[in-house]
């Protein structure tokens, strides 16, 4: 009879197992996708843009590629939606952002994403193409390529799925921070897209 009961109790034990991996790996599987405002860059005491710049309410996020749209039973993505509202909502936070006629229109290509497979920490780097077009001019008057890793630990989100999201979260907010920051310091004096002082007239010199 003991031994009866001890094998039911095995049973039950390992049945329980069972269960709960296949509930955790459900959990897993149900992924979504990186969030707009998870991904929306604050503004840094360091990006303070002056009165002057020229960038300063000037720049229109254009067209924006590379993202893919998230299957809930595959991986968390970033769709070009989600980035481009991210994008237009992080410049408008450091007074960047213009209308529909601002002088320059930015560009970003998401050129890759790259992931872990899985492990406790995840870490996600995320490449992206800036080029920032001026009106009137076909060639681009700036391009950068910005790379961003960023870590979730397992701290952060017990699930795997929801690791991944917010590492993907964050190597995108990372990315467009640092794009702001090259463009802020692009339209400092010395910069690529800083307004040229004055030439002298003769009578001045």
């Amino acid at each position: 009879m003991s031994r009866n009961l001890s094998l039911h109790s095995v049973f039950l034990h390992y049945a329980r197992v069972t269960v709960g991996c296949v509930a955790l790996a459900g959990l897993a599987a149900c992924a979504s996708g990186a969030r707009t405002g998870a991904m929306t860059a604050s503004v840094a005491p360091d990006q303070i843009v002056g009165d002057t710049s020229p960038v300063k309410k000037a720049i229109a996020v254009g067209i924006v590629t590379g993202g893919d749209d998230t299957n809930p039973l595959w991986t968390s993505q970033v769709s070009n939606a989600n980035f481009k509202t991210a994008l237009e909502d992080s410049l408008a936070l450091s007074v960047l952002k213009g209308d529909a006629g601002a002088p320059y229109t930015l560009n970003a290509k998401l050129v890759s994403l790259h992931q872990p497979f899985a492990g406790f920490d995840m870490t996600v780097t995320s490449t992206v193409e800036y080029s920032l077009l001026a009106a009137g001019k076909p060639a681009p008057v700036m391009q950068e390529t910005v790379v961003t890793p960023y870590t979730a630990n397992f701290g952060e989100a017990f699930v795997a799925g929801e690791r991944l999201r917010l590492a993907n979260e964050g190597a995108m907010r990372e990315n467009i921070k640092e794009a702001i920051a090259r463009l802020i310091k692009a339209g400092q004096p010395g910069g690529a897209l800083a307004v040229p002082a004055p030439a002298k007239t003769a009578a001045a010199q």
